[in-house]
């Protein structure tokens, strides 16, 4: 149904600033798009529309989270250890229980849902090695109504052998889930999804480059989070310069890559990301629960490398991309206070652009989401920001910018009333 809404409206601008309609008037079509957006009063304009009055809470866009992984969600919270043993004890025992199709599909409709009931509405998701886990991964996606980037895992060396592929068999299935499924409804997309060059031989790596460059497919992995994996590399690929010159000469990199965490990339390594318009996935809060360290956010900004925010749940410990947003500041002024103390900390409106925009411009769905503007989805998230505030918005400290940073500190599912996608309501609180 066509509907005009009226809230408090927080949108991030290109520039990493926020544009905000205080009251604001947002027209949406009966297919999805925001015809329109301002503080003037909507409502005679469109008098065949719906009028939904909701002066007392804030709507911001739908999130985007470029980095988690599904099958891990059951054990988010849970580890003592840094990221190879923690991969021994916890992750690869997990993801072995999904060659079950019940297990697979429980936990996938379990991720999806929490995953909306956060206001995240947008999602780039690692599942296992099973073929049938990752089919099961984009139907269940697709009865939530997310938007979706789903990939198979491919692993054929030094891996646990219940998780050890076959080349040839982990190729041609990935070909199959991807001709499959992606671009389905505009929503659905496939990423090629080598785990990372510890697990992957040279070979598979070079075929899932090639593969998704001849059918413009996103590939996903890791680069650069552990130290212990790191030099592992080292070993397995002596005749390379460095790990990210790993996944070069495999053809890995390019603007549709987005590769998780890059902390302790040198200056060579980011000349190269930056020469391939590679993504980085900032997953502030794994980077410290994994004890892997603390990526040079605003050195790698500066430096204009094109960046977005994940959970990486379970590495992160929470789907919520508001503590995602939390973690990126504080960790940003851990490093100015203990590495480098010329480097600014975020701000919460660059954070904020982060998990918004800032994401859907390094996926390319820019056109579609990623803040609130005409023309695009209405992908929103509205929100009871007076519960973050311990005098229920009665009291002196609520300019928008303040209301933000309070969200961003305070809130979460818990201040979440209803989650929008395309216009159509896919979560509502009581």
């Amino acid at each position: 149904m066509s509907t005009v809404y009226k809230s408090l409206i927080i949108s991030p601008n290109p520039d990493k600033s926020i544009k905000t309609y205080n009251p604001g008037y947002m027209a949406i079509s009966d297919n999805g798009k925001i015809e329109e957006i301002r503080e003037e009063n909507l409502h005679n304009k469109y008098k065949g529309y719906e009028f939904v009055d909701l002066s007392n809470y804030l709507i911001i866009p739908g999130l985007i989270d470029i980095h988690n992984h599904l099958p891990q969600y059951a054990f988010a919270g849970i580890g003592d250890k840094e990221l190879l043993p923690w991969l021994e004890n916890y992750t690869f025992p997990r993801e072995k229980t999904f060659e079950n199709k019940e297990i697979a599909r429980e936990s996938a409709k379990i991720f999806f849902s929490d995953l909306l009931k956060n206001g995240t509405t947008t999602s780039v998701t690692y599942v296992t090695i099973h073929k049938n886990a990752a089919d099961i991964a984009f139907q269940e996606a697709e009865k939530a109504g997310i938007r979706a980037v789903i990939g198979k895992v491919n692993m054929d060396q030094n891996s646990p052998e219940f998780l050890t592929e076959n080349t040839e068999k982990s190729i041609n299935e990935t070909k199959e889930l991807a001709e499959k499924w992606h671009g389905k409804e505009n929503r659905l997309f496939y990423v090629v999804t080598p785990r990372f060059a510890v697990s992957c031989s040279l070979d598979l790596m070079q075929e899932l480059g090639k593969i998704a460059q001849k059918s413009d497919y996103f590939i996903q992995s890791h680069l650069s989070e552990n130290r212990g994996e790191i030099d592992f590399v080292k070993k397995l690929f002596p005749e390379s310069q460095s790990y990210t010159d790993v996944y070069e000469k495999a053809g890995l990199l390019g603007p549709k890559t987005i590769m998780a965490h890059c902390i302790h990339c040198n200056e060579e390594e980011t000349e190269i990301l930056a020469k391939t318009r590679t993504i980085i996935a900032h997953c502030p809060t794994s980077n410290r629960f994994l004890k892997s360290g603390i990526m040079p956010l605003r050195k790698y900004l500066e430096k204009g490398l094109r960046i977005g925010l994940g959970t990486d749940v379970a590495g992160g410990y929470s789907l919520s991309m508001f503590n995602e947003m939390k973690e990126a500041i504080e960790n940003s002024k851990y490093y100015q206070v203990f590495v480098d103390k010329k480097t600014e900390p975020i701000t919460p409106a660059e954070a904020f652009y982060l998990a918004t925009l800032g994401g859907a411009e390094v996926l390319g769905f820019e056109n579609e989401t990623g803040s609130l503007e005409k023309g695009k989805n209405a992908d929103l998230v509205v929100v009871d920001y007076k519960k973050t505030d311990p005098e229920n918005g009665e009291g002196l400290y609520n300019e928008p910018e303040q209301i933000l940073s309070r969200l961003i500190y305070r809130g979460g599912e818990q201040s979440i009333k209803e989650v929008y996608i395309k216009g159509q309501k896919v979560v509502k609180f009581a």
